[in-house]
């Protein structure tokens, strides 16, 4: 039977995935709790335990909560989230969220990632930048009710330079990680849906741009048909890369209930989903993430495969999203007409 890594071990791999790359787990020991390198790797290999000032140390130092990381309790799982009050509501803080948290992943030894997607594929939008625009504006002001969106409509902005260049950094670290990622008929369906009901309950300052979102939908299910066709992820308006970027995307024909992340390195595993809207929780409990990686199995085993192999089945999904967007875009166009 394989051994389990013991606290002491799951808590320096803790630290060590959120160095940022380059920097060694050693070196770091040695500097931020002054021993020398013989003492740092005798604790490395378990062969000396840290003591609880050093543990305390290790755990404020880089913000690490020591009870992630203690006997794990079936029925029991501690997860780690970002209160919504301490959240910078803004459309940069949430790029610079997701970029920094595809960072930590894409610095990890091997990384992989699993994603069950309800509706929609966050990191896809950003292949058109005003969509994840749009998301953000709804969440903010139809779901959390920030005050600074109360009185706002949606309107027609150039992206700031900087926010847009860490969407890019965002996406770019997405592209770079192999995933698998399943579909379901509800694809799309909810933004359409959002983009909708701004129109009609007249939340666009300029009611045309609702037709320009939906088009951009339809540009990115073009850009997401031309990946599954390949089996590689890159950015649009970008040349298809040969190699890397692995994309296995599948279709499943139930319904996907929320948006799942399994994240999977060298030497461990997490899992964290999406609640509240734009926040999530992370766990490393092997317990949870074991059971969470045996659901995710299940639902993909229980999919069809639509990137590279299937055409029949990719064209079936993708023709779907199509009739669907192109009934939204009548629907504004009659109303645009009136």
């Amino acid at each position: 039977m394989e051994k389990k890594p013991d606290l002491q071990q799951r808590l320096l791999e803790g630290i060590k995935q959120k160095l940022p790359k380059g920097e060694k787990l050693a070196q770091v020991m040695m500097d931020t709790l002054h021993l020398s390198q013989d003492a740092v790797y005798r604790r490395i290999r378990g062969e000396v335990p840290l003591t609880i000032f050093e543990t305390k140390t290790l755990c404020e130092t880089f913000n690490i909560s020591f009870d992630d990381y203690g006997t794990f309790r079936k029925g029991q799982v501690t997860f780690t989230y970002n209160s919504l009050t301490s959240i910078e509501m803004n459309f940069e803080a949430y790029l610079t969220g997701l970029r920094d948290g595809m960072r930590q992943i894409k610095n990890a030894e091997n990384p992989e990632l699993m994603m069950s997607i309800n509706d929609t594929p966050i990191f896809q939008l950003f292949n058109l930048p005003h969509l994840t625009r749009f998301k953000f504006f709804f969440w903010a002001k139809t779901y959390l009710k920030i005050p600074a969106y109360v009185n706002e409509k949606f309107k027609r902005e150039k992206i700031d330079k900087r926010v847009l260049q860490i969407g890019i950094e965002a996406h770019n670290l997405y592209n770079s990680i192999p995933t698998h990622e399943v579909y379901s008929h509800e694809t799309l369906r909810g933004t359409l849906r959002q983009i909708q009901y701004y129109f009609d309950a007249d939340l666009f300052e300029e009611p045309a741009y609702a037709l320009e979102l939906v088009d951009n939908l339809q540009q990115l299910v073009d850009h997401m048909k031309v990946q599954a066709e390949l089996g590689r992820k890159f950015a649009r308006g970008n040349e298809p890369v040969t190699s890397g970027n692995e994309f296995h995307m599948y279709f499943n024909e139930t319904f996907i209930s929320d948006n799942t992340y399994l994240i999977k390195w060298k030497d461990g595993k997490a899992v964290y989903f999406t609640h509240n809207i734009m926040n999530y929780l992370l766990t490393f409990d092997p317990v949870y993430v074991g059971e969470a990686e045996f659901m995710l199995d299940n639902l993909f085993a229980n999919s069809s495969p639509i990137s590279v192999v299937n055409v029949k089945e990719r064209s079936r999904f993708f023709s779907g999203l199509e009739r669907t967007i192109a009934t939204f875009r009548k629907h504004i166009e009659a109303n645009l007409e009136m």
